[in-house]
């Protein structure tokens, strides 16, 4: 049997470290804790003694008498338990040591629990702050590793050990300035790919007011699906009660894409047109077809000025929303809300109609006088079918889709996180949304099984379109034998189809021009959604016979092919080896491999483990050779200072424009206490500050420059 470690006066240690941590060990193993006690130093300033002591060494101060919340209890009771060393040129010599304790040891299932033996390891720390990152809270990440490492008491650190290191570099983190780091951070973005964006707007005092970002896959995206564009300012996502407002469009496979992102101070017009105005900069100045936003007086404004040619549409959900909210008496009724609501929202196909409707439910329910309808009224051109009929939507008209594109950011919503806290949360959504849509590419593949598999527009169809909008288009096709031609005349030019939905007295007209194959119906769902209607169906399979849909019907955007022709390497990030994140995601990944292999078997096991204390020990021995490279200092160091300084915006809330939304009355009761804050706006567009990166507009010049040359 191997005899037990003591240790004895004369031993010898060649450093402080190897000291405390040989006492340590030796401690753990019998069931004490240890403490730093007292050094000596002589007149040189040099150290020349250094003491441990037991845990329990001492009595507590208990002379302040004042009363606590939380009493801790008390473990010293006066054990003189210690170790004495003499220090000569950095040699630590015992020259005294005491070994009796007076108090009893802790038990071999508790000594886990050691204050002086726990530490989170540089490995377990990555995992903490990675997990962080991806909105995982500091329990779970401990359980979590607590169950990889077979039990809490494997671990080598508790649940306050956790905690109080991820407080501590949140701390870390916004110690240099929120913004400030900030701003560091899309810096060394920009550094991995100068095609990443950033703009930020500050007043008089340097203090930030207003800030864009996008990166440069968000750009190519925007190019792809741009044509429809959903402005939402619902979340205050942060401390310091800035506006979160998020661009979110629609992808070939009808889901949320992200755009890009933005904190305003306020909404005044101001703010608005600063935002617009460097988005469609940061986007080669295209604009949307289509741009969906709340009601907002201020953000109307600033979209007639920065995108005239846009049409402006007000989101269903939010006209849902705040109806409950301003007339629940009457939104709550489904005789108001089914037969006239909805109604004049979603199945008026005129604007005659849409008129009739509204004189109807004024007469019925005594609507005239309702100040909330009557605004609404006013407004109608921007929120019901029967206006604009042609407008491009993608269907996000539907409250469905509105609800769901709002969603985005709703576990971001936390009113305690700064704004370097809040980024990568946008960023782990950011990836969310993109890996969903590789998903979505992979499971487009091939062609589904067809119900009706000789039918070749059918076919056609599957062979195009991504599996979500055939099985739109499908909907459609599949309701062709549910309509009738009633009637077909020709003017000479054009002929002019009637048809009739069995059990629907709706009619609906469908036009073709035989001289250059067009079609098209009064339904405008080809016009609004970009896939052809029922009706259309209906007139091509059966009366011309047609096997395939007609080029023009075939928006790319929906395709499989949405994205090909488009992307250049310049909107991917640099190689797995440019920064130190990518290298330690590269290795992870190649190390969850090995460990896989290693954990077969006890003889794979030593295999593995030999091989990593040799690549350790060779690594280390690098290091010390070498010191730090040229690469590492650039890449890791340099490289993560801004050289533009922004102060952090003051906590408190901006009141914002006293005419903007249309709020509920209970809204408006909040906002008259607000009345004594001061709105954190720039009183004039002339005093503002641009920062506009730099290596963009360089990388951009540039890329014009070769462009010219070929």
């Amino acid at each position: 049997m191997e005899k037990e470690f003591e240790f004895a006066v004369g031993m010898v240690f060649s450093n402080e470290l190897e000291a405390y941590h040989k006492y340590v060990a030796y401690a753990i193993g019998k069931g004490f804790g240890v403490r730093k006690g007292n050094m000596f130093r002589n007149s040189k300033g040099e150290l020349t003694r250094r003491t441990f002591v037991c845990n329990c060494e001492g009595y507590s101060d208990s002379s302040d008498g004042k009363e606590k919340k939380f009493q801790r209890y008390e473990v010293r009771c006066g054990c003189l338990a210690h170790i004495k060393y003499k220090v000569d040129n950095g040699i630590y010599e015992v020259i005294e040591y005491v070994a009796e304790h007076n108090h009893p040891f802790i038990p071999e299932d508790q000594k886990h629990m050691i204050r002086c033996g726990r530490l989170i390891s540089d490995t377990c720390k990555n995992v903490l702050v990675d997990m962080n990152k991806a909105g995982i809270g500091g329990t779970t990440a401990y359980k979590f590793l607590a169950n990889e490492a077979g039990g809490s008491q494997n671990l080598g650190f508790n649940l306050r050990d956790c905690q109080n290191y991820l407080q501590t570099r949140r701390s870390e983190v916004i110690s240099g300035g929120d913004c400030q780091n900030l701003l560091n951070h899309f810096h060394c973005m920009q550094l991995q790919n100068p095609m990443f964006f950033y703009a930020v707007q500050v007043d008089q005092d340097g203090r930030l007011t207003n800030l864009f970002w996008r990166d440069s896959l968000s750009k190519f995206d925007y190019d792809c699906f741009g044509d429809v564009l959903v402005f939402d300012t619902t979340y205050r996502t942060n401390i310091y009660e800035m506006i979160c407002a998020p661009f979110v469009g629609v992808n070939h496979h009808w889901k949320n894409t992200l755009f890009g992102c933005a904190f305003l101070m306020d909404e005044t017009a101001e703010s608005f047109i600063w935002l617009f105005e460097v988005f469609l900069k940061s986007m080669g100045n295209k604009a949307p077809k289509t741009m969906f936003t709340d009601q907002d007086a201020a953000m109307a404004k600033a979209i007639r000025t920065v995108f005239p040619n846009t049409q402006h549409r007000l989101c269903t959900w939010h006209i849902g929303k705040n109806a409950n909210k301003n007339i629940p008496h009457l939104y709550n009724n489904p005789g108001f809300k089914d037969k006239y609501f909805f109604r004049l929202m979603y199945r008026c196909r005129s604007e005659d109609e849409f008129e009739s409707t509204w004189k109807e439910m004024e007469e019925e329910w005594h609507t005239e006088n309702n100040n909330w309808l009557r605004r609404l009224y006013d407004i109608r051109h921007k929120w019901s079918l029967a206006f604009d009929r042609d407008t491009f939507t993608c269907g996000i008209t539907s409250s469905q889709r509105s609800e769901s594109t709002n969603n985005v950011f709703q576990r971001m919503a936390k009113k305690t996180l700064r704004l370097i806290e809040f980024v990568p949360y946008y960023e782990e959504q950011l990836k969310h949304i993109r890996e969903v849509e590789s998903q979505d590419d992979y499971a487009s593949r091939g062609k589904p099984k067809l119900q009706v598999s000789s039918n070749g527009i059918l076919n056609h169809a599957a062979s195009v379109y991504t599996r979500t909008i055939f099985n739109k288009f499908n909907a459609e096709f599949l309701e062709i034998l549910s309509e009738k031609i009633s009637s077909v005349t020709f003017d000479g030019s054009i002929y002019l189809y009637t048809l009739k939905c069995m059990g629907n007295p709706r009619e609906n007209i469908v036009r073709f021009d035989p001289a250059d194959f067009s079609i098209s119906c009064e339904c405008k769902l080809f016009e609004a959604k970009g896939w052809l209607c029922r009706h259309a169906l209906k007139v091509l399979t059966e009366n011309m016979s047609v096997m395939s849909i007609p080029s023009a019907y075939i928006l790319k955007r929906w395709t499989k092919g949405a994205k090909q022709g488009i992307i250049g390497d310049e909107f991917h990030p640099m190689s797995p080896g440019s920064s130190k994140f990518n290298r330690f995601s590269t290795l992870m990944q190649q190390s969850f491999e090995l460990m896989n292999l290693g954990a077969e078997s006890v003889n794979t096991m030593e295999i593995v483990s030999k091989n990593m204390e040799n690549t350790k020990a060779e690594l280390l021995s690098y290091q010390s050779s070498v010191g730090m490279t040229d690469e590492a200092s650039n890449d890791d160091n340099e490289a993560s200072v801004c050289d533009v300084s922004v102060l952090d915006p003051l906590q408190r809330k901006g009141k914002g424009i006293a005419y903007g939304r249309l709020k509920s009355s209970s809204e408006k009761k909040k906002k008259k206490s607000k009345k004594g804050t001061l709105p954190m706006h720039v009183e004039s567009q002339g005093e503002c500050k641009y920062y506009f990166s730099k290596i963009f507009h360089l990388c951009y010049m540039m890329s014009i420059n070769i462009f010219i040359t070929l």
